[in-house]
């Protein structure tokens, strides 16, 4: 159970009323005798205010709940911004006000400020054995915090007044306020004055209540922590010059110097500038930021964040736990800082002796880096009139995907190797271990291979390329038209050998496999023989295809089954599949940023039928555009008939990802360069 804090603040509103004067003054909470007893008293003092109007002001002052102070001239216990003790005369003067705000029909709002006893005893202002409570300083607090409030709200005008009660009738010390205007002021929401208070402003209150009624210790304590956290923050800025001075961050400045927009006013360099032109050098500087306070900034950087979680920990003591964590909003604004300070350090520099490098630059950016600038690229070519620019822009959308495609295999490529390293550490060395280890390091070698452009590979590499790839390709990556009754005995053959390995899960070396792999929670002869069904359906399909040829209307008939049949493996292989992770930083990072597609996903898949160049990323998973190919096709056998499924055997008989990838390779080093030009 969550402790009370030191402080709580709600607060209502209705429409103005003079009742809420009566009901802070009524009887059984109004008590005019002792400045600082507690004990029930009785008073002599007779309320100016009409018996009809027995609401909130009664209420406030009623006398079982407050206590007049002793040495004042007044003889109400409410107060005010002018007096801690009204007199009949201001009392009148507080009830006409009401009267008048209620003639206008302007805002009420009644508030409540509670006091946990604790932070009272804490600050000195209450006595438990004598029941003492020191109303004059929480009075003084809340006079100097109501105005702070107002002025939040822009209420602080004539036109607006307020009151209020220390009420001493309960286990918490409370104090009720009403705040209204004799003629509202207010901005009209629906015909009426708007009523709610930004959160801000009801924190406001809260905050200014608190540091004037703690104790000079506890305000030493907030004092020096607020002290700390800024000195912890200048710390990392400086620490942030002196790293950007050294050699191995020079590169990096090089590049994101290449990447700024060349504005004639450079204090447009800015980390709140979110232009299409400026957001490469955004992402770079961003990078470079981030891998510093993971490195050589993160000694300070952490001291920083556990000030700030410090912070939190004691306004949730003071004001309740549903103080929002602030650490997110820090980081950010120190990041943001940060890449400031860098764009400030760039601004000094007249240029660079360095050529630019733009693959180089492309690469260093990343897989998020670079999927989030190929999506804002994408906008931008979607928008340009102009051919020379949209040209430009493909270029570059092509290459920042190439790359992509690179850093996911090289990610997958130290993936196998780490899961190689801990096989061999922590497992037991047995014939198991052996497979296991050779099928990891086949998977890491066809991921090479595939880092190499088709024209580069020798003939001993191509036949071991295409062996790999019958071995351990996805099946969903196995085209139609290469698909023949050898490839698959040979894929066959393996998935067999697997899974009568695997399937042995009280071996230490398969529970180490799995859990690397992400199959623990997968059924793994499911999984084998919806790949070997896959696979069964494309051949059917070929198949089909080859012997009706000469009759369309049959060889529809015939694959339209196939078709819903392949489908539905399909799903399901994708459900199977988003379990398996061979490379979990990486490939969740990529479906975060691919998440953000998913609408431009859908639509593009309307017309993948008739988009036979188009290009897919190289992906674990059953590729979403393939399975759209199949649902269209579906659609195609009820709506369109031949037109349609021809144009999907087209689509399914293309060239698999792999030999995709390898026309791409081919073509890298000339739009690199030309990229660079």
């Amino acid at each position: 159970m969550a402790e009370t804090p030191d402080i709580i603040y709600t607060q209502q509103f209705v429409a103005a009323n003079v009742q809420y004067l009566d009901y802070s003054e009524r009887e059984e909470a109004v008590d005019l005798l002792n400045d600082f007893d507690l004990e029930t008293g009785e008073s002599n003092v007779q309320h100016d205010v009409d018996e009809n109007l027995a609401g909130y002001l009664g209420y406030t002052d009623r006398k079982a709940a407050t206590k007049l102070e002793d040495g004042l001239t007044g003889v109400y216990p409410t107060f005010t911004q002018d007096s801690l003790n009204l007199t009949h005369k201001q009392h009148h003067e507080l009830a006409d006000k009401i009267r008048e705000a209620q003639k206008n029909k302007s805002m009420l709002w009644q508030g409540v400020v509670s006091f946990n006893p604790d932070f009272l005893e804490r600050a000195k202002l209450y006595d438990p054995e004598t029941g003492v409570v020191n109303q004059r300083a929480i009075k003084r607090a809340v006079q100097k915090a109501i105005p702070e409030m107002l002025k939040q709200e822009e209420l602080n005008v004539p036109e607006t007044f307020w009151w209020a009660d220390v009420h001493l009738n309960t286990n918490h010390v409370h104090v009720h306020i009403g705040i209204s205007q004799t003629k509202n002021t207010r901005p009209l929401k629906f015909g009426e004055p708007k009523g709610t208070f930004q959160t801000k402003s009801l924190k406001k209150i809260k905050s200014v209540v608190h540091r004037e009624v703690e104790d000079k210790i506890s305000r030493e304590h907030d004092i020096n922590l607020e002290k700390k956290i800024d000195e912890l923050k200048k710390d990392v800025v400086d620490q942030l010059k002196e790293n950007l001075q050294q050699q191995q961050q020079q590169k990096m400045l090089e590049q994101i110097w290449y990447a700024l927009p060349k504005y004639k006013d450079k204090r447009r360099w800015r980390a709140s500038n979110n232009s299409y032109d400026f957001r490469e050098a955004k992402l770079l500087t961003g990078k470079l930021v981030d891998n510093l306070l993971k490195t050589d900034l993160n000694q300070d950087y952490e001291k920083y964040l556990l000030a700030i979680k410090q912070k939190d920990s004691d306004n949730r003591e003071k004001y309740g736990q549903n103080i929002p964590d602030s650490i997110p909003k820090k980081q950010k604004d120190l990041h943001d800082y940060l890449m400031n300070r860098v764009f400030d350090e760039l601004r000094e520099v007249d240029s660079v002796s360095t050529k630019s490098n733009f693959s180089e630059r492309v690469k260093w950016l990343g897989i998020e880096g670079n999927n989030e600038l190929i999506e804002v690229l994408s906008k931008q070519l979607k928008n340009t009139k102009s051919d020379i620019k949209a040209k430009k822009l493909k270029k570059e959308i092509g290459i920042r995907k190439y790359y992509v495609g690179v850093l996911i295999k090289e990610n997958k490529n130290k993936n196998y190797l780490n899961q190689i390293s801990e096989l061999k550490e922590k497992g037991l060395k047995n014939n198991v271990q052996d497979y296991l280890i050779n099928d990891l390091q086949e998977k890491y070698r066809l991921g090479v291979l595939q880092l190499i452009s088709r024209n580069k590979r020798d003939n001993d590499n191509k036949t071991e390329y295409q062996k790999l790839v019958n071995k351990h390709a996805d099946v969903s990556q196995l085209s139609v038209k290469k698909i023949n009754e050898e490839t698959v005995a040979q894929k066959n053959q393996y998935l067999d050998e697997w899974l009568k390995v695997v399937k042995n899960t009280k071996d230490p070396n398969v529970q180490i496999y799995l859990k690397n792999q992400g199959l623990e929670n997968v059924n793994l002869s499911e999984y084998v023989d919806l790949q070997k069904r896959i696979m069964q359906a494309k051949l059917a399909i070929k198949d089909n295809n080859k012997k009706y040829a000469n009759n369309v209307s049959l060889r529809n008939q015939k694959n339209g089954k196939l078709f819903k049949q392949l489908k539905k493996d399909y799903e399901d292989l994708k459900n199977i599949n988003s379990k398996i992770d061979l490379n979990q930083t990486q490939i969740r990072l990529n479906q975060t940023s691919n998440s953000k597609n998913v609408s431009r996903q859908k639509n593009e898949s309307k017309s993948l039928a008739k988009k036979e160049n188009t290009e897919r990323k190289p992906t674990n998973s059953v590729s979403p555009r393939l399975l759209s190919k199949l649902s269209s096709a579906l659609t195609s056998v009820k709506k369109e008939g031949q037109e349609r499924i021809n144009a999907l055997r087209r689509n399914l008989d293309k060239e698999d990802d792999f030999e995709k990838q390898d026309r791409i390779d081919e073509i890298e080093t000339e739009t690199g360069r030309s990229m660079e030009r």
